[in-house]
């Protein structure tokens, strides 16, 4: 018998134990597929001559960011599950050794089985995938990430991408969880299906460790490099710290559980005394419970935090560099009636802005991969400044060089966030070009002359008049009033009479703050798909784990434990998994919040959105309860009769 046909034979034995590991391949091939159609949709209107940049390059950056996080879910949660559905028969395999197999006999049958799954799993997975890339396309648009009328490109490619990732990914899982079986004697695998050994190895004890404290001191990074890419560099704490947790959890898990066993045992709770020793001896299968959970409350939890963190840091700069009282909408409106606006009684100072939207050019080009070129450019919004302005109306906290200069032809000032990682300064250049849908129109090379902090609030490049020229002329669309103390209300009024739409300058950065939070739809939407992954794959974790449970509920029940002694130990251990995913969780994206918070707003004290950190809190719950006790009560309690 080959080892093919052998690994089908084996697989249709374990198709109940391998169904878990279908239904997230198939999941995980549909996401992948649809965050693959984003970009190369993205790509390929880049590289044509169809609206080159703008919206193609904010697309593929859009994907490109969302790929990244997609691609690491995707290889936890899949190799977790893989794991998890071939530890289960650790006793078996090495009962395979036992009667002759070799050790790479062993492993050729379970990478078979896996390569199996994803062979049949990713193709169909990718069907979905393609099909719900495109109900993306009214988002895009709503979003002004793409055209009205965009159509995203739909071929092969994503899919193919898709199974490069998935077979490297099962074929090692199912390699590291074969060699544990083939390294463990029939004896010893025998005695480990009782209990589990919640010892941790050198090397992932080492990994663990580093990981953890990586973790730590990257969200020590806006403590040092504040403003937004600082902030952002602190966020890729929760995962480290994730990741840390899913090695160190044998062990993290065997001593909470072994903990808690002590405080109850002077009780007596026979349910309660069960319930933590289980999971204390089987510390490594609830690890593989409740790191999916943690991962969902921390993910959810982390990106839902910084976003908000980072609309209020906005706000906050906006009405910080604001010195004016009154805001008025000068599209459309006359030179004279602006002129007129000026020469108002008790108004002491005006500044007229103008925003055009261009591409900038982050990196040089790539001579090695030309393709890689447009990423290169990114589609950015000017902010135009009047000739002769100065900081008495709009401060956007200069920090080297001078406002002044950019009434220069070919000079531009630059926020700290877009020099981050560039190495320029005063003195030095970018690149800018301006589209029109089809081509491109115009392309300058501005020199920097000034660089300020205040970039979340005023943008990352302020231009002049003459450089707005050089690219296309940016039509006036506000007005900023600054008066005399007090007089707002009657400079107010006199704008009213005149046919002008005033605001204060706090309702202008209120509409900011709300504007900001809705242009996160596209995000939250792309994060929900992802967190509704992750927490399918927890709830078939869970599944999983109970349906291997029916001889041990069956022993207990025969061996006289009641049906309500069962059920208490079911609904206690079900609470242990989700308090300690809640903890883990939380514990993980603490660090991050709190760099996040101090980069952008300059206090330690993290913003959370809580609504959805109870939401994510509930969720779990919810499915930790769902997904293990209707399948315990139904296999193990009311199916046995003492």
């Amino acid at each position: 018998m080959t080892v093919w046909s052998f690994a089908r034979s084996s697989a249709r034995a374990h198709r109940s134990g391998l169904a878990g590991g279908f239904a997230i391949v198939l999941l995980a091939s549909a996401l992948l597929t649809a965050t693959g159609v984003l970009l190369e949709s993205g790509v390929r209107t880049g590289l044509g001559t169809a609206r080159p940049g703008g919206a193609s390059m904010l697309l593929a950056a859009v994907a490109a960011s969302f790929a990244g996080t997609t691609i690491l879910v995707v290889v936890l949660m899949v190799s977790s599950t893989i794991a998890a559905a071939l530890r289960h028969r650790r006793r078996e395999l090495a009962l395979l050794r036992a009667v002759g197999a070799t050790g790479r006999q062993v492993h050729a049958m379970v990478t078979a089985e896996v390569l199996l799954i994803i062979a049949v799993a990713g193709p169909l997975g990718a069907v979905p995938g393609l099909a719900g890339a495109r109900l993306l396309e009214p988002l895009l648009a709503s979003s002004g990430i793409v055209p009205p009328g965009y159509e995203l490109t739909l071929s092969p490619l994503p899919v193919v991408a898709t199974l490069l990732l998935l077979v490297p990914t099962g074929v090692l899982a199912a390699r590291l969880a074969g060699r544990e079986a083939v390294r463990t004697s029939p004896v010893a695998a025998v005695q480990q299906s009782s209990a589990e050994l919640p010892t941790l190895g050198h090397g992932r004890r080492v990994a663990a460790t580093w990981l953890a404290v990586a973790g730590l001191a990257v969200a020590l990074v806006p403590f040092v490099t504040p403003g937004l890419m600082g902030s952002a560099a602190g966020v890729s704490s929760a995962v480290l710290l994730i990741t840390a947790a899913a090695l160190a959890g044998p062990a993290v898990v065997a001593g909470m559980a072994g903990r808690a066993l002590r405080l109850v045992r002077p009780l007596g709770w026979a349910s309660g005394h069960l319930a933590l020793a289980n999971a204390r001896g089987f510390s490594r299968r609830l690890t593989s419970a409740i790191i999916p959970l943690a991962l969902l409350l921390a993910l959810g939890t982390v990106q839902t935090g910084v976003s908000r963190t980072t609309v209020e840091a906005s706000g906050a700069q906006l009405a910080a560099g604001l010195q004016a009282d009154l805001m008025v909408d000068a599209s459309g409106a006359s030179p004279d009636l602006m002129q007129e606006v000026e020469r108002l009684p008790r108004v002491t100072g005006t500044v007229t802005t103008g925003t055009m939207t261009a591409d900038v050019k982050i990196e040089a080009d790539d001579e090695d991969l030309p393709v890689l070129d447009l990423l290169a450019w990114e589609p950015t919004a000017l902010r135009v400044l009047p000739t002769g302005v100065t900081t008495a109306v709009i401060d956007p906290q200069v920090r080297a060089g001078s406002l002044s200069a950019l009434d220069t032809t070919g000079t531009i000032a630059v926020g700290r966030d877009a020099t981050f990682g560039t190495g320029k300064g005063i003195g030095d250049t970018v690149q800018l070009r301006l589209t029109d849908g089809t081509e491109h129109v115009a392309t300058i090379v501005a020199t920097i002359v000034a660089v300020y902090d205040r970039s979340l609030g005023f943008g990352d490049y302020l231009v002049g008049e003459g450089t707005a020229r050089e690219l296309g002329q940016a039509e006036p669309d506000t007005l900023f009033i600054q008066t005399a103390p007090g007089a707002a209300g009657e400079v107010g009024e006199q704008l009213a009479m005149m046919g002008l739409s005033t605001r204060t300058t706090q309702t202008y950065v209120d509409e900011v703050r709300v504007a900001g939070s809705s242009q996160q739809h596209l995000s939250t939407v792309l994060l929900l798909a992802l967190l509704t992954f992750i927490g399918l794959a927890a709830a078939n974790t869970l599944a999983m784990l109970t349906t291997r449970r029916t001889g041990e509920l069956t022993l207990l029940r025969r061996t006289g434990a009641t049906g309500r002694q069962l059920t208490a130990m079911v609904v206690v251990e079900v609470a242990f998994v989700v308090l300690s995913a809640w903890v883990v969780g939380t514990l993980a994206v603490i660090p991050a919040l709190v760099g996040a918070s101090y980069g952008l707003l300059g206090t330690p004290v993290p913003t959370m959105d809580w609504v959805v950190y109870v939401s994510l809190s509930v969720t779990i719950a919810v499915t930790a309860v769902l997904a293990v006790v209707p399948l315990a009560l139904r296999r193990g309690v009311r199916t046995v009769r003492a």
